[in-house]
């Protein structure tokens, strides 16, 4: 299994907060916050003649949309900050944080509208975000595609 490193961060006294939930957080009492659980399922997204890769968390979430791959969505840009696409069919949210704040290069589905996110700019914290993968390159070519560009999403 492999597991994401962690960065150790100021916390409540006594206590050890990381960012990046791993077994060595786990397994020492720590707070994790904002974080991707990582038995990934790596999976490509073609844009046009361009493929990149990502990798899906393991969370139901995320294990859902991949028992629905390969899709085809249409994705158009919301408040410059990240790109959206409404999925065939909502997602589970079994055992999922009420909430997150996704990072730059992440991939997430907002539970409220059910749309899948492809995240190129800082949201903040919001209830609904479930933080499913995060993308193995930078975020350009997602950030500069105009309304209504088509993506291919399927296993690796």
């Amino acid at each position: 299994m492999t597991f994401m490193s962690s960065q150790e961060i100021a916390a409540p006294r006594g206590e050890n907060l990381f960012l990046g939930c791993t077994e060595r957080a786990s397994h020492a009492g720590g707070i994790c916050r904002n974080v991707i659980d990582v038995d990934e399922t790596p999976i490509k997204i073609t844009i046009a003649d361009t493929v990149v890769t990502a990798r899906l968390a393991d969370n139901s979430t995320a294990r859902d949309i991949a028992a629905q791959l390969p899709l085809t969505l249409t994705f158009k840009d919301f408040n410059q900050v990240e790109k959206i696409a409404t999925l065939p069919r909502r997602l589970s949210m079994d055992g999922v944080p009420a909430g997150a704040d996704p990072d730059i290069g992440d991939i997430g589905y907002y539970a409220p509208s059910g749309d899948l996110v492809f995240y190129y700019g800082d949201v903040g914290y919001w209830n609904g975000i479930v933080r499913i993968g995060r993308f193995d390159t930078t975020m350009e070519l997602i950030e500069h595609q105009d309304d209504n560009f088509q993506v291919t999403i399927e296993r690796s």
